[in-house]
C-alpha cells in the first residue's frame, strides 16, 4: 500500500512538473512570436544641410571702374600720350618726349591742368604702395599694386602723401603733381602709366573699364 501510494505521488509531481516545463515553452515561443513580428523600420540616412554660414561675411561692394589719377572736375589736357605704333601720325608725335637731342617713345600718359598749375595726384583704384623713390629724370613716383596683376604708376610728383606699404582707397590722395626733367614741356603734370602682366598699356583705352575688364 505504501509503494502504491508513493508511486502515485511520484507520478503527479513528474506531470505537474511536464505541464510546468510545457508552459514555459509556450509562453517563450507567444513572447519570442511577438518580439519577432515588431520590425524597426531602416533609417534613412539624409544628407546635412549646407546653407550659409553666419560667421562669413558677404561682400556686396561692386567692382570698382578705373579712374583718372585726379578729381574728374578738373579742367585738364593731355600733354603726352601713350606712343601706339597704330596711331595717327598726330597722336604718334604727341607721344614723342623730346630730351636733349633725343626723342623717346612714351610708354603713358602725361595729365596737366589747362592753366598749367599744380593738382591732386589721386588712386585710380583700390591697391597696396609697393614702390616709393625719386628719379633724377621723373621725379617722386608712386607705384601701386592691384588684383589681376596690375599696377598703376604715378610720376612727376613734387610731394608724397603716402607711405611705401600702405594700403590706400580709390580715391585717396598719393601725392601732388610737378615737373619732370626729362619732359619739361609738359609742364606742371603728372606722368601716369598702367602695367599689366609686365607690359604698359594705354590708360586711355582702359578708364572707365572695371578691374576684371583690364
Amino acid at each position: 500500500m505504501k509503494n502504491l501510494i508513493k508511486k502515485i505521488g511520484q507520478n503527479k509531481f513528474q506531470f505537474f512538473f511536464f505541464v510546468g516545463i510545457l508552459a514555459v515553452l509556450v509562453v517563450a515561443l507567444i513572447v519570442s512570436a511577438s518580439l519577432g513580428g515588431r520590425t524597426n523600420p531602416p533609417v534613412e540616412e539624409q544628407p546635412p544641410v549646407v546653407g550659409p554660414s553666419v560667421d562669413e561675411p558677404v561682400d556686396t561692394k561692386p567692382e570698382e571702374v578705373l579712374k583718372l589719377p585726379f578729381d574728374d572736375s578738373l579742367d585738364y589736357q593731355i600733354v603726352r600720350k601713350f606712343y601706339d605704333k597704330n596711331a595717327s601720325k598726330e597722336d604718334q608725335a604727341k607721344a614723342l618726349i623730346k630730351y636733349g637731342n633725343t626723342y623717346r617713345t612714351s610708354s603713358g600718359t602725361s595729365y596737366a591742368k589747362k592753366d598749367d598749375t599744380s593738382f591732386a595726384v589721386l588712386a585710380t583704384l583700390s591697391g597696396k604702395v609697393v614702390e616709393i623713390k625719386e628719379s633724377p629724370l621723373y621725379g617722386n613716383y608712386v607705384v601701386i599694386e592691384h588684383n589681376e596683376n596690375l599696377k598703376t604708376c604715378y610720376y612727376g610728383l613734387s610731394e608724397v602723401s603716402v607711405v611705401e606699404g600702405a594700403m590706400v582707397n580709390q580715391g585717396d590722395k598719393l601725392g601732388t603733381s610737378g615737373n619732370t626733367d626729362i619732359d619739361k614741356e609738359a609742364g606742371n603734370h603728372v606722368y601716369f602709366q598702367i602695367v599689366k602682366d609686365g607690359k604698359y598699356v594705354n590708360p586711355e583705352n582702359l578708364i572707365g573699364k572695371k578691374l576684371s575688364e583690364i
